[in-house]
């Protein structure tokens, strides 16, 4: 017996239905969903990111003249409470009070060369591209701000600074595979310039010109290689 005619012509069957409160499956053949913005694995690029203007010589040239400037009145400042200590209270009781001002002094520069140093870092920190703030030691997003504020956790700084110097040199390896250039690698002064400071602090100052030296020209060219200037060595 053949079925009775329907105009509206055949009709598909119907799909098997997915039992109550289950997703139906997924279509294998869909687009896939586009996945959010990160740069690494589990790290996530904040919204709004953008790199900063590129670093000059002002700040280090400002931290050389304060670590020496500290290390000249340290060293006067010592020397006048010796001497004045030797020649008594009565002869030397003014030659002490110098003393006691050179190392006041000296200490009023320990505390401008922080400021400038944490200055160089935020402004350093801002320039390197935001996919890149990261490194081996804190494998999370590191902004500029908690690149400067986590050296004053106490306690957590002395760990901290090691985060930022060997992570400046690491991050700086990791551009040079995209932005070749012709300065050599900066691990090794960033090792030189934590450890050697901690035997021979007089060193600590030079030690961080050569290395924010270093990274300075680094950067230099290759920032002229990502937005193709020339002569990128030009007033370094």
């Amino acid at each position: 017996m053949q079925p009775p005619h329907n105009p509206y012509g055949q009709q598909a069957p119907y799909g098997q239905q997915a039992p109550y409160g289950q997703q139906p499956p997924a279509n294998p053949y869909a687009a896939p969903a586009a996945a959010p913005a990160m740069y690494r694995q589990n790290v996530f690029v904040p919204h709004g990111g953008t790199a900063g203007p590129l670093l000059g010589p002002t700040l280090r040239r400002l931290k050389l003249a304060a670590g020496i400037g500290q290390l000249l009145a340290l060293a006067v400042g010592l020397t006048l409470m010796i001497a004045g200590a030797v020649m008594g209270e009565d002869e030397g009781g003014a030659i002490v009070i110098a003393g006691m001002g050179g190392l006041g002094f000296c200490y009023l520069l320990i505390f401008v060369y922080a400021i400038v140093n944490a200055i160089w870092i935020y402004q350093f920190w801002s320039w390197i591209p935001p996919e890149q703030r990261y490194t081996s030691m804190w494998k999370k997003y590191i902004s500029p701000g908690a690149a400067v504020g986590f050296m004053f956790i106490p306690g957590f700084n002395l760990y901290w600074m090691f985060v930022v110097a060997f992570g400046i040199a690491d991050i700086m390896e990791r551009l040079r595979v995209q932005y070749p250039s012709s300065k050599g690698p900066v691990m090794t002064l960033a090792i030189l310039t934590i450890v050697v400071p901690m035997v021979f602090f007089p060193a600590g100052p030079f030690l961080q010109y050569l290395f924010a030296k270093h990274v300075e020209e680094m950067a230099k060219e290759m920032h002229a290689r990502m937005t193709g200037a020339a002569n990128p060595l030009v007033g370094a």
